[in-house]
């Protein structure tokens, strides 16, 4: 009620937009030169963090929230399971990660699979990559999109990044035409009744300067989309809940979905909902 009451008298942190993606809301984006900053800043506790025992909960993004923890956690050990089942009996692994900021991920992934030479690649706006480059010297950071399509990966990754697209599908189609065999998307909201819409996200409480259109999806439509692309549903994951949208239609929750071409392997048991 107190947030609510807020949103009347300043701008959402989250607000919903009837407009859509083309309305007059000015948006200055991720390609920001605070938002690099803050991901750099907080690099070395985040890599210190994940060399001890603790639990997975640090995240750049989600210190000065209450919720950000859980989150965190959730989002950071589905994706250990994700990985973990991509690179079974393998002692290499391609992956590609869209819109993978300064390379969290490729620290989480040498924390909990020591073992599996990884050949990591990362593709975010200019500013991210730089500043990813100076802290990760051995990861392929990829400003130009284009040139992220022309291998194949044994795990393509989306967290927190394919809903910052304006043509979402045609930028999905080419993630699963190299995807060989996994996809995992996560990191995002998702509702059950209402239509795809769109949202703006107002990060100024974690410093970042900036703000940014999001589709907030139709779980149905989202997976359907995938099903027609010859991808099968093999897990899907509940994150947690997700912020309240300023009059939205519906509010929904953070999930993870992880498909697999259903032309390379044998299917299994898919489907399923796993609170992590």
């Amino acid at each position: 009620m107190a947030q609510q009451a807020l949103n009347r008298v300043r701008p959402a942190p989250w607000e919903y937009l009837p407009e859509g993606w083309n309305g007059s809301e000015p948006t200055r984006g991720w390609n920001v030169g605070c938002v690099a900053k803050i991901q750099k800043e907080t690099w070395s506790a985040y890599a210190d963090h994940l060399s001890g025992a603790g639990p997975l909960s640090i995240n750049h993004e989600d210190r000065n929230q209450h919720s950000g923890g859980l989150r965190d956690h959730n989002t950071l050990i589905t994706y250990a399971y994700v990985l973990a089942l991509a690179a079974q009996q393998k002692q290499s692994l391609s992956l590609l990660d869209w819109g993978g900021g300064i390379g969290h991920y490729y620290l989480l992934s040498k924390a909990v699979l020591p073992g599996v030479e990884l050949d990591y690649y990362c593709h975010d706006v200019p500013l991210l990559c730089q500043a990813g480059q100076t802290v990760l010297p051995q990861v392929h950071f990829i400003e130009n999109p284009d040139n992220c399509f022309s291998r194949k990966y044994g795990l393509v990754l989306a967290s927190s990044s394919l809903w910052y697209e304006h043509n979402w599908r045609s930028v999905l189609d080419r993630l699963v035409a190299v995807a060989d065999p996994y996809l995992y998307v996560t990191r995002m909201i998702f509702v059950k009744l209402a239509a795809t819409y769109v949202a703006i996200q107002r990060p100024w409480a974690l410093g970042y300067g900036t703000e940014y259109r999001c589709w907030i999806f139709n779980r149905e439509e989202f997976v359907d989309h995938l099903v027609s692309r010859s991808m099968e549903l093999v897990r899907e994951f509940l994150i947690c809940d997700g912020p309240q949208i300023y009059r939205a239609p519906e509010q929904g929750d953070y999930k993870g979905f992880l498909f697999r071409k259903t032309n390379t392997l044998p299917s299994t048991p898919g489907s399923e909902a796993t609170s992590a």
